[in-house]
Protein backbone atom coordinates (compact mmCIF):
# COMPACT_ATOMS: atom_id res chain seq x y z
CA UNK A 1 0.00 0.00 0.00
CA UNK A 2 0.98 3.84 0.15
CA UNK A 3 2.15 3.02 3.49
CA UNK A 4 5.08 0.95 2.41
CA UNK A 5 4.64 -1.37 5.38
CA UNK A 6 4.80 -4.66 4.21
CA UNK A 7 3.13 -7.17 6.38
CA UNK A 8 0.76 -4.86 8.47
CA UNK A 9 -1.66 -7.46 9.22
CA UNK A 10 -3.18 -7.55 12.54
CA UNK A 11 -7.23 -6.61 12.47
CA UNK A 12 -6.18 -5.52 16.33
CA UNK A 13 -3.64 -2.99 15.50
CA UNK A 14 -5.31 -1.48 11.66
CA UNK A 15 -3.30 1.70 10.97
CA UNK A 16 -5.44 2.42 7.94
CA UNK A 17 -4.34 2.13 4.11
CA UNK A 18 -6.35 3.86 2.03
CA UNK A 19 -5.59 6.98 3.90
CA UNK A 20 -2.25 6.51 3.68
CA UNK A 21 -1.81 6.55 7.53
CA UNK A 22 -2.89 10.69 7.62
CA UNK A 23 -2.24 12.18 10.82
CA UNK A 24 -4.74 13.55 12.94
CA UNK A 25 -7.56 11.15 12.04
CA UNK A 26 -10.68 11.07 14.18
CA UNK A 27 -12.53 7.76 14.59
CA UNK A 28 -11.63 5.02 12.17
CA UNK A 29 -8.62 5.56 10.31
CA UNK A 30 -10.38 4.29 6.88
CA UNK A 31 -12.90 3.15 4.96
CA UNK A 32 -14.87 0.49 5.69
CA UNK A 33 -13.63 -1.62 2.15
CA UNK A 34 -10.13 -1.33 2.72
CA UNK A 35 -8.88 -3.86 5.21
CA UNK A 36 -5.27 -4.57 6.94
CA UNK A 37 -2.54 -6.92 4.25
CA UNK A 38 -2.29 -10.22 3.45
CA UNK A 39 0.47 -12.49 3.54
CA UNK A 40 1.99 -14.96 0.72
CA UNK A 41 4.01 -18.11 2.17
CA UNK A 42 6.43 -19.86 0.28
CA UNK A 43 8.02 -23.14 0.95
CA UNK A 44 11.29 -22.98 0.43
CA UNK A 45 14.41 -25.38 1.58
CA UNK A 46 15.66 -22.07 2.65
CA UNK A 47 15.72 -18.62 3.71
CA UNK A 48 17.69 -17.61 0.68
CA UNK A 49 16.93 -15.81 -3.02
CA UNK A 50 17.75 -18.95 -5.30
CA UNK A 51 15.60 -21.68 -3.04
CA UNK A 52 12.40 -19.19 -2.67
CA UNK A 53 12.62 -17.95 -6.43
CA UNK A 54 12.61 -22.08 -7.18
CA UNK A 55 9.74 -22.51 -5.05
CA UNK A 56 7.96 -19.74 -6.43
CA UNK A 57 9.10 -21.26 -9.96
CA UNK A 58 7.16 -24.89 -8.90
CA UNK A 59 4.20 -22.51 -7.52
CA UNK A 60 4.77 -24.33 -3.72
CA UNK A 61 3.07 -21.23 -2.03
CA UNK A 62 -0.27 -20.34 -0.16
CA UNK A 63 -1.54 -16.74 0.76
CA UNK A 64 -3.47 -15.71 3.56
CA UNK A 65 -5.59 -13.27 4.60
CA UNK A 66 -2.88 -11.92 7.24
CA UNK A 67 -3.06 -14.43 9.92
CA UNK A 68 0.34 -17.13 10.08
CA UNK A 69 -0.71 -20.66 9.91
CA UNK A 70 0.97 -23.67 8.59
CA UNK A 71 -0.63 -25.90 5.55
CA UNK A 72 0.68 -28.61 3.93
CA UNK A 73 -0.93 -30.00 0.91
CA UNK A 74 -0.36 -32.86 -1.23
CA UNK A 75 -2.17 -34.94 -4.03
CA UNK A 76 -1.60 -38.17 -6.05
CA UNK A 77 -2.79 -41.30 -6.89
CA UNK A 78 -1.12 -43.39 -3.95
CA UNK A 79 -1.52 -41.55 -0.80
CA UNK A 80 -1.73 -43.85 2.24
CA UNK A 81 -5.03 -43.14 3.72
CA UNK A 82 -3.52 -42.62 7.30
CA UNK A 83 -0.92 -40.35 6.52
CA UNK A 84 -2.44 -37.66 9.04
CA UNK A 85 -1.16 -40.27 11.40
CA UNK A 86 2.57 -40.46 10.50
CA UNK A 87 5.38 -38.67 11.84
CA UNK A 88 6.65 -37.90 8.72
CA UNK A 89 3.98 -36.30 6.68
CA UNK A 90 5.58 -33.57 4.63
CA UNK A 91 8.80 -36.53 4.05
CA UNK A 92 6.06 -39.21 2.75
CA UNK A 93 3.76 -36.88 0.23
CA UNK A 94 6.59 -35.69 -1.06
CA UNK A 95 7.69 -39.53 -1.91
CA UNK A 96 3.85 -40.43 -2.57
CA UNK A 97 2.58 -37.09 -4.29
CA UNK A 98 2.97 -34.16 -5.26
CA UNK A 99 2.71 -30.89 -2.84
CA UNK A 100 0.57 -27.64 -3.88
CA UNK A 101 1.11 -26.01 -7.10
CA UNK A 102 2.59 -29.35 -8.59
CA UNK A 103 0.94 -31.24 -11.90
CA UNK A 104 -0.54 -35.10 -10.86
CA UNK A 105 1.67 -37.15 -12.24
CA UNK A 106 0.42 -39.54 -15.09
CA UNK A 107 -2.28 -41.52 -14.46
CA UNK A 108 -1.50 -44.76 -15.27
CA UNK A 109 -4.37 -48.02 -16.09
CA UNK A 110 -4.00 -49.42 -12.51
CA UNK A 111 -4.41 -45.83 -10.55
CA UNK A 112 -7.83 -45.54 -8.97
CA UNK A 113 -9.12 -41.84 -7.61
CA UNK A 114 -6.32 -39.69 -6.18
CA UNK A 115 -6.18 -38.37 -3.20
CA UNK A 116 -5.53 -35.07 -1.29
CA UNK A 117 -3.80 -34.94 2.36
CA UNK A 118 -3.66 -31.61 3.76
CA UNK A 119 -2.72 -30.73 7.26
CA UNK A 120 -3.04 -27.05 9.13
CA UNK A 121 -1.54 -25.97 12.42
CA UNK A 122 -3.05 -22.44 13.78
CA UNK A 123 -1.52 -19.44 14.03
CA UNK A 124 0.55 -19.62 17.12
CA UNK A 125 -0.15 -15.78 17.47
CA UNK A 126 2.61 -14.04 20.77
CA UNK A 127 1.92 -13.63 24.06
CA UNK A 128 -0.05 -10.25 24.00
CA UNK A 129 -1.89 -11.75 20.86
CA UNK A 130 -2.38 -15.95 20.92
CA UNK A 131 -3.58 -17.06 17.29
CA UNK A 132 -6.80 -18.11 16.87
CA UNK A 133 -7.83 -21.97 16.85
CA UNK A 134 -9.01 -23.24 12.96
CA UNK A 135 -12.53 -24.12 12.75
CA UNK A 136 -11.93 -26.37 9.48
CA UNK A 137 -10.59 -27.43 6.17
CA UNK A 138 -11.83 -27.55 2.95
CA UNK A 139 -10.96 -28.84 -0.79
CA UNK A 140 -12.26 -27.06 -3.72
CA UNK A 141 -12.32 -28.64 -6.90
CA UNK A 142 -12.84 -27.03 -9.74
CA UNK A 143 -13.27 -27.41 -13.48
CA UNK A 144 -14.59 -26.42 -16.92
CA UNK A 145 -18.25 -27.48 -17.70
CA UNK A 146 -20.15 -25.99 -21.03
CA UNK A 147 -17.49 -23.33 -21.27
CA UNK A 148 -17.80 -22.11 -17.76
CA UNK A 149 -15.57 -22.83 -14.32
CA UNK A 150 -17.36 -24.88 -12.15
CA UNK A 151 -16.16 -25.00 -8.94
CA UNK A 152 -17.04 -27.45 -5.59
CA UNK A 153 -16.40 -27.05 -1.74
CA UNK A 154 -15.80 -30.05 0.62
CA UNK A 155 -15.41 -29.86 4.17
CA UNK A 156 -12.95 -32.36 4.54
CA UNK A 157 -11.66 -32.10 8.65
CA UNK A 158 -13.60 -30.12 11.44
CA UNK A 159 -16.59 -28.00 10.88
CA UNK A 160 -18.14 -29.31 13.96
CA UNK A 161 -17.53 -26.70 16.53
CA UNK A 162 -19.88 -23.81 16.83
CA UNK A 163 -16.99 -20.91 17.48
CA UNK A 164 -18.08 -17.46 17.93
CA UNK A 165 -17.52 -14.12 18.99
CA UNK A 166 -19.32 -11.37 21.22
CA UNK A 167 -18.92 -8.42 18.56
CA UNK A 168 -20.14 -5.91 21.66
CA UNK A 169 -16.44 -7.14 23.49
CA UNK A 170 -14.82 -8.78 20.80
CA UNK A 171 -14.26 -11.76 23.05
CA UNK A 172 -14.60 -15.49 21.30
CA UNK A 173 -16.01 -18.25 23.06
CA UNK A 174 -13.29 -21.44 23.63
CA UNK A 175 -13.62 -23.92 20.95
CA UNK A 176 -11.65 -25.11 18.07
CA UNK A 177 -8.56 -26.98 16.99
CA UNK A 178 -4.91 -26.36 17.03
CA UNK A 179 -4.44 -28.67 14.18
CA UNK A 180 -6.39 -30.63 11.74
CA UNK A 181 -5.76 -33.58 9.27
CA UNK A 182 -7.44 -35.17 6.58
CA UNK A 183 -6.79 -37.53 3.83
CA UNK A 184 -9.44 -37.34 1.25
CA UNK A 185 -10.69 -38.80 -1.82
CA UNK A 186 -11.92 -37.77 -5.11
CA UNK A 187 -14.98 -40.48 -5.57
CA UNK A 188 -16.52 -38.36 -8.20
CA UNK A 189 -13.34 -38.28 -10.23
CA UNK A 190 -13.45 -38.21 -13.97
CA UNK A 191 -10.41 -39.23 -15.82
CA UNK A 192 -10.90 -37.76 -18.77
CA UNK A 193 -11.96 -33.88 -17.14
CA UNK A 194 -9.18 -31.35 -16.36
CA UNK A 195 -9.49 -30.42 -13.09
CA UNK A 196 -7.66 -28.30 -10.24
CA UNK A 197 -7.93 -28.79 -6.34
CA UNK A 198 -6.84 -26.70 -3.83
CA UNK A 199 -7.10 -26.41 0.40
CA UNK A 200 -8.57 -23.73 2.05
CA UNK A 201 -8.21 -23.22 5.83
CA UNK A 202 -11.23 -20.99 8.25
CA UNK A 203 -10.24 -20.41 11.63
CA UNK A 204 -12.63 -19.52 13.80
CA UNK A 205 -14.55 -16.17 13.95
CA UNK A 206 -13.33 -12.57 14.89
CA UNK A 207 -13.34 -8.69 15.03
CA UNK A 208 -12.63 -7.02 12.06
CA UNK A 209 -10.35 -4.23 12.34
CA UNK A 210 -13.37 -1.41 12.26
CA UNK A 211 -14.93 -3.40 15.24
CA UNK A 212 -12.04 -3.93 17.21
CA UNK A 213 -12.18 0.04 17.17
CA UNK A 214 -15.84 0.69 17.35
CA UNK A 215 -15.46 -1.34 20.96
CA UNK A 216 -12.62 0.45 22.03
CA UNK A 217 -14.53 4.05 21.41
CA UNK A 218 -18.13 2.33 23.51
CA UNK A 219 -19.70 2.34 20.10
CA UNK A 220 -23.26 0.98 21.26
CA UNK A 221 -25.17 1.21 17.99
CA UNK A 222 -28.90 1.34 20.10
CA UNK A 223 -27.20 4.19 21.73
CA UNK A 224 -27.27 7.26 19.60
CA UNK A 225 -25.25 9.24 22.37
CA UNK A 226 -22.15 6.83 22.30
CA UNK A 227 -21.63 7.34 18.45
CA UNK A 228 -19.12 9.88 18.54
CA UNK A 229 -17.79 11.93 15.62
CA UNK A 230 -15.54 9.70 13.03
CA UNK A 231 -17.57 6.60 13.97
CA UNK A 232 -20.68 6.67 12.62
CA UNK A 233 -19.19 4.02 10.08
CA UNK A 234 -19.39 1.65 12.56
CA UNK A 235 -23.33 1.70 12.45
CA UNK A 236 -23.62 1.61 9.02
CA UNK A 237 -25.99 -1.31 7.55
CA UNK A 238 -22.93 -2.57 5.36
CA UNK A 239 -20.78 -2.31 8.40
CA UNK A 240 -19.59 -6.37 8.74
CA UNK A 241 -18.13 -6.34 12.39
CA UNK A 242 -17.49 -10.41 12.29
CA UNK A 243 -14.76 -12.02 10.08
CA UNK A 244 -13.13 -15.69 9.49
CA UNK A 245 -9.21 -15.43 8.72
CA UNK A 246 -8.17 -18.13 6.31
CA UNK A 247 -5.19 -19.28 3.99
CA UNK A 248 -5.91 -21.02 0.47
CA UNK A 249 -3.16 -22.91 -1.46
CA UNK A 250 -1.92 -22.99 -4.92
CA UNK A 251 -4.16 -25.64 -6.56
CA UNK A 252 -2.94 -28.94 -7.36
CA UNK A 253 -3.74 -29.75 -11.52
CA UNK A 254 -4.57 -32.75 -13.01
CA UNK A 255 -4.74 -32.71 -17.07
CA UNK A 256 -5.57 -36.05 -18.41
Amino acid sequence: THLGTPGLVAEDDAKGHGGAGARNVRGLPDDLEFNPGGLAVVWAEENSRDSIFAAMQRRETYGTSGTRPIVRFFGGWGLEKDLCKSEDFASKGYAQGVPMGGDLPKRSKKDGDPRFAVWALQDPGTDGAPGTPLQRIQVVKGGVEDGEIKEKVIDVAGGKNRASVDPTTCEPTVDGASQLCSVWRDRDFEPYQNAFYYARVVENPTCRWSQHLCVDAGVDCKDPTTITPGFEACCRADHQPIIQERAWTSPIWYKP
